[in-house]
């Protein structure tokens, strides 16, 4: 199916229906099962009903689990390096350093949103408009700001001129989670399963740390771990 190429194509239930509610994005078209349309009836959009295997084909993704419902949608605007300078001071920020699964990305995003993390910070080259990732967002994407940049070590850089203070999440680190005094603007760096957050990276930050766990096991998957950071900031914040 044709489209444009400031468009693209997210499906889910709860992923379309909190894009529509925000009303951040454009969306062209919208199709969905029968099934479906009592979420729509009451919200004032067209759409167009459609089977499971019309919606199949949009997507052209057998592994894809559209729950009878597609929309096709404005691509996410993302924000360049210079706005690093307009974060607030009392937020927390998130960087993602070679992570590019989608699916890893959008768990991340979730968790983020739900312990009030307000800016994701990733390459330009990530590719964010993922059906993918949208889904496994489940909506949260409409409440984070993305900031893209050409190079994460002056990020760092300028996060620090503007007064954050940075930490890495490293298995290497001599010290663990609850032994960090983090401050009311902090950037946490995530780095991938396989590799880990950059040895630059590391250097650069001002503190890396590791999550307290049995030896059961030798790590959680990112976003699994990303859960746990940002859940216990989020503690420490409503603590203060």
């Amino acid at each position: 199916m044709k489209q444009e190429n400031n468009l693209f194509w997210i499906g889910g239930k709860n992923t379309v229906l909190e894009v529509i509610k925000s009303k951040k994005r454009r969306i062209k078209k919208l199709f969905l099962t029968k099934t479906n349309q009592f979420n729509l009836e009451r919200k004032n959009i067209e759409f167009k009903i459609c089977n499971n295997l019309e919606i199949d084909s949009i997507f052209k993704d057998n592994s894809f689990v559209h729950q009878g419902i597609a929309a096709l949608v404005e691509k996410t605007p993302s924000d360049k390096d210079k706005s690093l300078n307009n974060i607030p001071g009392n937020e927390n920020a998130v960087m993602l350093d070679g992570i590019e699964d989608p699916r890893n990305i959008g768990s991340i995003i979730r968790s983020a949103v739900a312990f009030d993390f307000k800016y994701l910070i990733l390459e330009k080259s990530i590719n964010i408009d993922s059906h993918y990732l949208f889904k496994s967002a489940s909506g949260a994407t409409e409440h984070i700001n993305f900031i893209k940049v050409s190079n994460l070590n002056n990020a760092i850089n300028l996060l620090k001129k503007n007064n954050f203070y940075i930490y890495a999440s490293s298995l290497n680190s001599e010290k663990f989670l609850d032994e960090m005094s983090f401050h009311t603007n902090n950037c946490i760096i995530l780095g991938s399963e396989s590799k880990g957050v950059k040895k630059l990276l590391l250097q650069n930050s001002d503190e890396t740390f590791k999550i307290n766990q049995t030896d059961k096991i030798d790590s959680l998957n990112v976003s699994n771990s990303a859960a746990v950071i940002f859940n216990y900031l989020y503690q420490k914040k409503r603590a203060r």
